[in-house]
């Protein structure tokens, strides 16, 4: 049977846990044969035969024998020279438990006492008495057990013993508690283990008083029981763990400290701190200093830091992280600032892959540590801590698929002074042979992320509402700004990607040609990421990028350019407006979907016939794109007042939408704003939609990758 302190808890500490599982029993030997009877005097034979085997086969038949008659038996099997003989007895005792026990005789709809014979009212008032009166297995059991433990020497019979007196439960605790007072020497040790196994709350008070004695064994035993029934009993068990945290016996301490970490109990710091100076339990108290509440705490695990060696340095690095987790963190913070710089250096060389300079890393190795996990955390304390070199580890762990998450997040805690080694790489990866960039891809894009979010909210000071910086007065953002501009052209998706939503934040009006230019680029997703990055550009600078717009609506090559801008600016002029209507119509297809978005953005309910003539375009993106802003700028009008009869319009025309047939069509309507659910009046006008529907399908369109349900021009995430 399995000891609850056996089982790992939190950092690979042993976990109070509720009643031991019985062992799973093998497959070896049949079904069918543990449930076929046999006379008890072939099963005699049979357990006297010179075969193991043979012996263990018999072993297995016992558990539908007579519990009675079987006794004598299992006694044998139970102390029998081969341990897979005693394996299977105890996995016999373990069904006749369950044949006689109310919960199973529950299960199987009868009464325990009716097991061997028929009803009860078909037996007379005689049997029933007989059979209410027989002992159950347990009491069998129990009574054999102890017997045996008195006058048997067999180690074998022994352990066995007391694992079935442990699975006997509570049936069993009155006769161990009685045979406690009565046994002396090993004797007693093996009853105080059965009373742990049994899990019943009522062995607390004999196992509590054997505490008190000067047995040391004894003593030991009693509290691993103890500990054992965290979870049945937690109050009681935790006031007794805490009060033997001052015991004389060392292991008791262990033991104690072990359990109220399993249960996650918090140890008061003054209780914990003397603690952490004993070699023997400094493990288990600084997994205990994890779930401290006390100021305390993080500083004395900071200072340990400094000289700690191997699984100790580990388990202090996770309690660390634990606290910083909580509401401990400040204090995590301001602990590892004040501590010596060593601590720091350390904290940086344990979140390297491997050890640099010759110098030898911690190890992770020690008490079950995931050498991966303890990287991160201690990436992420060396950040907190501001360490020098934390900012080159975090952009080197980058790299790393597994770190990448906790990468990010260092970066952001050291913010601007990540910016110098975050740049050096760039520096060093941003360049226009591909084969350098095999493998990097994710990373370099990842940092150039990192890198504009913390010049981004540099510049900006904290305050979202504050405009973006400008790289001009600002050379850490300029160098950046420069290596962003370089990763544009990158033959990297992702990097071009990432570089290109970083100039939509932090680049200037001098970036409008350069992002123009990969609205045209053979990557669609570099392509729309140019179409967010121009939009971006355009909200921060309205003025030159009015200007702009003018240009981009000469030729034809721009059109798609010009229609961001002029959505993004979000009004047009006379001659701006016949534009997107011409170029709605004409020019290639992403030109017509942009103008389609943007005369809706910039004309209102203007655009209606663009629109209605947009319905039935040829291609598919700008039929959705028509059907989007349809279903925008009907959520935006009022059925009373002047917009009434417009209302009324563009309600025909998503009638119309709604009677295409189209499911995508319909569900860009809707994803617009039109409440094709919702609004009754939508009932109506598909009855009055008698006419055939002028909207054509376009048998050749192909639905591109990136383009379905995707923004018309983007906005910047």
């Amino acid at each position: 049977m399995s000891r609850a302190f056996d089982d790992l808890g939190p950092y690979g500490d042993p976990r109070v846990s509720d009643a031991g599982a019985w062992p799973t029993e093998p497959e070896s030997i049949s079904p069918s044969v543990r449930s076929t009877p046999m006379p008890i005097s072939a099963i005699a034979a049979a357990l006297a035969a010179d075969d193991a085997e043979e012996r263990r086969q018999a072993a297995a038949r016992l558990g539908r024998a007579d519990v009675a008659e079987a006794l004598p038996l299992l006694l044998r099997a139970l102390g029998d020279p081969d341990w897979r003989v005693r394996k299977e007895a105890t996995y016999a005792c373990h069904r006749l438990i369950q044949q006689t026990s109310p919960s199973a005789a529950a299960a199987e709809g009868e009464r325990p006492a009716a097991a061997q014979g028929g009803a009860e009212g078909d037996r007379p008032p005689a049997a029933q008495g007989a059979e209410a009166e027989r002992p159950s297995a347990s009491q069998l059991l129990v009574g054999a057990l102890l017997d045996a433990l008195r006058t048997s020497d067999d180690v074998g019979l022994r352990n066995a013993a007391i694992e079935v007196l442990g699975y006997c439960g509570r049936d069993a605790t009155p006769a161990l508690v009685g045979a406690l007072g009565e046994l002396a020497g090993d004797e007693r040790k093996l009853v105080v283990d059965a009373l742990g196994r049994t899990r019943d709350p009522a062995a607390l008070d004999a196992l509590y008083a054997t505490l008190g004695e000067k047995d040391d064994n004894l003593r030991q035993s009693a509290i691993e029981a103890i500990s054992g029934m965290g979870l049945i009993a937690r109050e009681r068990v935790t006031d007794i763990l805490y009060e033997r945290l001052a015991d004389r016996d060392r292991f008791v301490r262990l033991t104690s400290l072990n359990g109220l970490n399993g249960l996650e109990a918090p140890v008061p710091w003054r209780v914990l701190a003397p603690l952490i100076d004993d070699p023997i339990l400094r493990s288990s108290a600084l997994v205990a200093a994890a779930l401290a509440e006390s100021p305390e705490a993080p500083r004395a695990l900071c200072a340990a830091l400094a000289t700690a060696r191997g699984g100790a340095f580990a388990q202090l690095v996770r309690a660390l992280a634990r606290l910083a987790e909580g509401p401990l963190a400040s204090h995590v913070v301001t602990s590892l600032r004040a501590a010596p710089l060593e601590v720091g250096a350390r904290l940086v060389q344990a979140a390297a892959a491997q050890g640099s300079g010759g110098a030898e890393p911690p190890s992770w190795r020690g008490l079950g540590a995931d050498p991966v996990s303890g990287r991160a955390q201690a990436l992420v304390l060396a950040a907190m801590a501001r360490a020098p070199g934390a900012a080159d580890a975090a952009v080197q762990a980058m790299i790393e698929p597994a770190l990448v998450e906790t990468a990010q997040r260092a970066l952001g805690l050291l913010g601007e002074e990540a910016l110098p080694a975050v740049l050096a790489y760039l520096e060093r990866h941003v360049d226009p042979d591909p084969d350098l960039w095999e493998g990097l891809d994710d990373a370099t894009a990842a940092l150039i992320d990192g890198a504009v979010a913390i010049a981004e909210q540099r510049g900006r000071g904290g305050d979202p509402a504050r405009p973006a910086p400008d790289a001009a007065a600002d050379p850490p953002l300029d160098e950046l700004l420069g290596a962003v501009r370089r990763s544009v052209k990158s033959p990297s998706t992702l990097v071009a990607t990432s570089a290109l939503y970083g100039l939509a934040k932090i680049g200037t009006a001098d970036d409008f040609e350069l992002v123009v230019s990969q609205t045209r680029a053979i990557s669609l997703p570099v392509a729309r990421a140019a179409e967010s990055a121009l939009a971006g550009l355009s909200e921060r600078y309205p003025e030159a990028a009015r200007a702009l717009a003018r240009q981009l609506m000469q030729a034809e090559r721009t059109h798609l350019a010009a229609a961001i801008v002029i959505e993004a600016l979000g009004s047009a002029d006379p001659e701006e407006l016949a534009f997107l209507r011409s170029a709605a119509s004409a020019g290639d297809v992403r030109a017509r979907r942009a103008a389609v978005t943007a005369v809706a953005a910039a004309a209102g309910v203007a655009a209606l016939d663009v629109l209605s003539f947009s319905l039935a375009d040829e291609e598919r993106e700008v039929r959705l794109a028509a059907a989007r802003a349809l279903g925008r700028l009907y959520a935006s009008l009022s059925d009373a007042g002047p917009a009434g009869g417009e209302r009324a319009r563009a309600r025909e025309l998503l009638g119309l939408v709604r009677a295409s047939g189209e499911p995508e069509l319909v569900a860009a309507a809707a994803q617009g704003g039109a409440p094709f659910r919702s609004d009754p009046p939508w009932g109506e006008a598909g009855d009055r939609l008698s006419a055939p529907v002028s909207i054509e399908v376009g048998e050749g369109a192909v639905s591109t990758p990136g383009m379905s349900g995707g923004p018309p021009s983007g906005k910047v995430p």
